[in-house]
């Protein structure tokens, strides 16, 4: 009786683990097909070449507006991150975080849910463009390019600074 015992919890545990395995599997499989995804597009991109047939069998079919001569074709502007992206709450944390700013970890931290390596890219992209300060191994909000000419110049010439106050 005791060797069934044994069998029986062999069994429960093999169980147990085949489901976290598959599990775990189904998850790495969807990340897989997002990555090939991006790797197709970009290759698009970078070679300059249509994308492959298959790779739009993959991807839903969107509705497009008709493009008809009657109707003007509609813009979307300059592109922002979007509240809910992870580069969207990223800018909003280090906005909030104030002059202080944050550490790498501590962005960590707050933003669980994103990737380091998508951390490090988007911290990069945005020191990059001005979007962000890097102060040693602290992180903030980087001010506009207009402001932060205007403060270099007004530190350059106090009596500029007298003259446009007086101005306004």
């Amino acid at each position: 009786m005791a060797n069934d015992d044994t069998l029986a919890q062999a069994l429960a545990s093999v169980r147990q683990q085949r489901e976290t395995l598959e599990t775990e599997f189904e998850r790495v499989g969807g990340e897989l097909s997002k990555l090939r995804l991006a790797e197709r597009s970009l290759a698009s991109i970078v070679d300059g070449t249509p994308m492959d047939n298959e790779l739009a069998d993959d991807q839903p079919r969107r509705r497009r507006a008709s493009s008809g001569g009657d109707q003007p074709q509609a813009s979307r502007g300059p592109r922002r991150p979007r509240a809910n992206s992870a580069k969207g709450r990223l800018k909003t944390l280090l906005d909030e975080a104030g002059s202080e700013g944050l550490t790498h970890a501590e962005i960590a931290e707050h933003l669980t849910d994103v990737a380091a390596s998508t951390l490090n890219t988007y911290l990069s992209m945005m020191v990059t463009s001005g979007e962000l300060e890097r102060h040693g191994d602290k992180y903030r909000a980087g001010a506009p390019a207009a402001d932060a000419q205007d403060e270099d110049a007004a530190e350059d010439n106090p009596d500029d600074t007298e003259r446009a106050e007086t101005a306004q």
